[in-house]
């Protein structure tokens, strides 16, 4: 069978020099440190490699929290301490939601909502299950307050440098834009991160709900630290596999693709029982209760082989083919 879900984008959850790192972290840190950040006792890794996230993303600053969604809620809290205008977009996951915030159903409301004084933009990089990226031309950056991005899904696998989104705003908006993000997806690490200004950072630290959380288990960024080439390695292998795959499927209407991201989605859910008769098990079900869309992912991830990659082509391709 031939595995085509999940999240594990880079192939890193099962490689083996890359558990032999996290082997090693073990044997340095132990499993876990439980403490504060703000403890004199704190290992000095946890700096070390917000350094190195802040120098690989090219943002200023990096703070590293325990998930994704502690990411999110620390910066709303944040900033929801400061505006109360905070306005989510269509496909902002609940990382950051905020139960003041105002969730828009519409792109043309939330874009026309950002632009207002103090007014604080929330949004997804990608919706990872829709297969679309946001519509950032039509947002008028010099206009928006504070940006705060959910990279969750982008970093480590797409960008300029697999940095997600910092690059694509950075020029425009450096103070005011904040990113923040999993990086349990493509990196399998448990851990989150926030991306942003130094003096932005700062103010998180100060927060209460950072100094009385404990870290991210420090042998998993000993790893991290210490695989560069074995993230690279990965990274030009999913890149050989998406420009081969996208390139044989692009600008079909019965898949959504985004070039440069792993995820191809289904529009013809049936298609899912049809891939597992020929070997490929994907993604397809509700989302995130019964009552919602059900949405059908094909995933592709580093681990695969380059014969898994052209059958995965050639059963879509054969797909396409017949009347959508």
């Amino acid at each position: 069978m031939i595995i085509c879900s999940g999240t594990a984008y880079l192939g890193l959850d099962k490689h083996p020099a890359m558990l032999a790192l996290v082997k090693q972290g073990l044997d340095k840190y132990g499993m876990h440190y439980g403490g504060s950040r703000l403890s004199a006792l704190a290992p000095g890794i946890h700096t070390e490699a917000e350094a190195a996230l802040s120098a690989w993303t090219g943002a200023p600053a990096a703070l590293l929290v325990s998930s994704g969604t502690t990411a999110g809620q620390l910066v709303a809290r944040h900033l929801a301490l400061r505006h109360t205008d905070l306005h989510a977009s269509p496909l902002t996951h609940p990382a950051l939601w905020w139960p003041d915030s105002t969730h828009h159903t519409l792109w043309s409301s939330w874009v026309q909502a950002i632009t207002r004084p103090n007014a604080v933009a929330l949004s997804d990089g990608i919706d990872p299950l829709g297969i679309v990226l946001p519509p950032w031309s039509e947002v008028p950056h010099e206009r928006v307050s504070e940006l705060v991005v959910d990279d969750s899904h982008l970093l480590g696998c797409y960008g300029p440098g697999f940095a997600g989104s910092w690059p694509q705003f950075s020029d425009t908006m450096p103070e005011s834009l904040w990113v923040t993000g999993s990086l349990g997806k493509a990196l399998s690490l448990p851990a989150g991160v926030v991306l942003g200004s130094a003096a932005n950072m700062e103010a998180l630290r100060a927060m209460p709900q950072f100094g009385g959380a404990s870290p991210p288990p420090p042998a998993f960024l000993y790893a991290w630290l210490h695989a560069e080439a074995i993230i690279q390695s990965q990274q030009k292998t999913l890149t050989d596999y998406m420009t081969f795959v996208q390139g044989a499927l692009m600008g079909h209407p019965a898949l959504q693709i985004v070039p440069g991201f792993p995820v191809i989605g289904l529009r013809n859910h049936t298609w899912t029982e049809t891939l597992a008769d020929r070997g490929i098990i994907i993604s397809s079900f509700h989302y995130p209760s019964p009552q919602h869309p059900r949405y059908s992912r094909l995933v592709l991830h580093a681990a695969l082989t380059p014969q898994d990659i052209h059958h995965i082509t050639a059963v879509l391709t054969e797909l396409c083919d017949r009347r959508y």
